[in-house]
């Protein structure tokens, strides 16, 4: 969608898209590019910023997004000339100045690298057995001594043993 309109010679094959654009009004094809821009915003700001805002509108030339947070909102608003031109460029969407705000963004997606990948820590059972000897005459309880030797183990196993 991201086609700029331009003439093409004879017998130059036109992409579906720049076909699509031009049989389209001009505020049907504007529509268009500001579902792209929407669509594809990670690559307009990066993935770092574009998993924390998202664009809200475009109004005379004032594109408005929106962030997550404020230092999110701060990081757009100082790149705001760099991300109109951008715009410009690669959507042919008239955006003259980038105004921000903060709230909670349409979609918001993860950055990559977050979430967990990796499966779950599971300790083993002798060093749970371990755990539950060395806690055993502190804590009366049968189920709350287990609970922490099962706690225990987890986070030597997660973390390491420490020193004493």
């Amino acid at each position: 969608m991201a086609a700029k309109s331009r003439k093409r010679r004879h017998g130059e094959v036109a992409t579906l898209g720049s076909l699509l654009l031009s049989s389209l009004s001009r505020e049907q094809a504007r529509m268009m590019q500001m579902a792209d821009l929407c669509s594809r915003w990670s690559e307009a700001v990066g993935d770092k910023i574009g998993g924390k805002s998202s664009p809200e509108s475009l109004l005379d030339g004032v594109l408005t997004i929106v962030a997550a947070t404020p230092p999110c909102a701060q990081e757009i608003g100082m790149r705001g000339g760099d991300i109109a031109s951008l715009v410009r460029e690669k959507w042919s969407l008239e955006v003259l100045s980038v105004r921000v705000r903060v709230g909670k963004p349409k979609t918001v997606r993860k950055t990559r690298g977050s979430g967990r990948k990796c499966s779950p820590v599971k300790p083993d059972p002798k060093e749970i057995a371990a755990c539950r000897e060395r806690i055993e005459e502190l804590v009366p309880r049968d189920d709350i001594a287990e609970g922490l030797a099962r706690l225990m183990a987890q986070y030597r196993k997660r973390f390491g043993e420490k020193d004493r």
